[in-house]
């Protein structure tokens, strides 16, 4: 099953004890299974030279809470190096909220608007639900409104919500939580396990070093 709103208010207390304490590589290196996880099964990239996935939610506030450092950091990664976002489905507005994302992103809106969608999320995170809320507030944003629901309602984006989930799916199974970083196919971390937002980025530039195979 899918991560519950119960077990992100559990999540959340343990995010703000970690948060507390120094990483425990402070002078050594981050520890596999504590600090980050190699997965079993290598997954495909989309790019040769790398690739970092954050798996993230609108109306989750650990996501909103990480997004000033994961922005510090994507303004100095490598060129190279790929960097995707993929939003998950948590509960039922979710899903709404997940087609919000693949529908900017369809009309070339995704990046530019991220950080006003991820705000009016974070403002009712169970809200925006229904198609004609999301106008409104794609009304807002200054979004060609008839435009955006061709997209909203397309097999296209349906077909990338499907990717989407099973991406996610692919990489923790059917109980999963956000956010979390996916590293060339091969390691995830995420705050929760780091010890906070800078130290996942530390994590995050550790694991790009370790090799994808």
């Amino acid at each position: 099953m899918t991560t519950t709103r119960r077990e992100f208010i559990q999540q959340a207390g343990g995010l703000a004890a970690t948060t507390l304490a120094l990483p425990a590589w402070a002078q050594g290196k981050p520890v596999e299974g504590q600090h980050y996880r190699k997965l079993q099964n290598l997954q495909p990239v989309a790019s040769k030279t790398g690739e970092v996935i954050e798996f993230f939610w609108y109306g989750c506030p650990h996501c909103y809470r990480f997004e000033p450092t994961l922005n510090q950091w994507l303004a100095r990664k490598p060129a190279q190096l790929a960097f995707r976002r993929s939003p998950a489905i948590i509960h039922g507005a979710s899903k709404a909220h997940q087609r919000i994302f693949f529908a900017l992103q369809g009309m070339g809106l995704a990046e530019s608007l991220h950080a006003q969608v991820f705000a009016a999320v974070q403002a009712d995170p169970a809200a925006l639900g229904e198609l004609a809320e999301i106008q409104g507030l794609m009304k807002k944003l200054g979004v060609d409104t008839a435009k955006f629901a061709q997209q909203y309602e397309s097999f296209t984006v349906q077909a990338r919500c499907q990717q989407a989930t099973a991406l996610i799916r692919s990489y923790m199974g059917d109980t999963y939580t956000v956010p979390t970083l996916a590293v060339n196919g091969r390691y995830l971390t995420s705050p929760s396990m780091a010890g906070g937002e800078a130290q996942a980025i530390e994590v995050l530039n550790y694991l790009l070093t370790l090799p994808r195979g």
